[in-house]
């Protein structure tokens, strides 16, 4: 208690309103540049929502060497490709591929070129084809998730908080979801389910 009243004495007094008109116009610049952002220029989505490759390969001996598969890979001229280690043995390599021009017949032919640039040193626990009509559907419920967390965190707030501290709760939840959204599609970062799920828990606690 005492070292907080070395830091704040008694009679402190920080007038955060006087900087309420500046306050407003970052969050509003930050609010329009955001939904500038994702209307000109959208999303990097992911094999998630755009479909493409997905597949869990495992070194059979010793660790993977990640360096050694991105320049592989690379070579094949397939688009994107971004390697991932999970796991703790080092073996474990998430491989995430974007989806190729043309039918399942080029997918199939994409998987095959990997397999065989890798070699026989990896075995594949999972290999799964994302298609663009399922990327569409979980485009779909993506946006369903976040619009029904906010409906349901609106009507907790209307019902829990006098109307002043309820709008005050509405904004900063919509700033929050929004800002952030702005940020995926300004920096080009990956935006797939995960970033969903931390969308949905960010609105959470914006409301704390």
């Amino acid at each position: 208690m005492r070292l907080i009243e070395r830091l704040l004495p008694h009679g402190t007094n920080y007038d955060f309103i006087r900087y309420r008109l500046f306050a407003f116009g970052i969050t509003a610049f930050l609010i329009v540049g955001s939904l500038v952002s994702i209307a000109v220029k959208g999303f990097n989505f992911g094999i998630d929502f755009a479909g493409g490759i997905l597949i869990e390969a495992q070194a059979t001996s010793g660790p993977a060497n990640l360096h050694a598969m991105r320049t592989s890979l690379g070579e094949l001229n397939l688009g994107e490709v971004s390697l991932q280690e999970f796991g703790t043995t080092g073996r474990d390599v998430m491989i995430r591929i974007q989806r190729q021009d043309g039918a399942e017949k080029a997918q199939m032919d994409a998987l095959a070129k990997v397999k065989d640039t890798l070699g026989p040193g990896f075995s594949y626990r999972r290999v799964e084809i994302v298609g663009p009509k399922v990327g569409g559907e979980l485009v779909r419920d993506g946006v369903w998730a976040v619009v029904l967390s906010l409906l349901a965190i609106a009507v907790y707030v209307w019902f829990r908080f006098e109307w002043q501290f309820g709008v005050g709760a509405l904004i900063s939840t919509f700033h929050d979801v929004i800002t952030t959204f702005g940020l995926f599609s300004i920096t080009g970062l990956e935006f797939n389910l995960t970033t969903v799920a931390a969308i949905l828990t960010i609105a959470g606690y914006s409301v704390n």
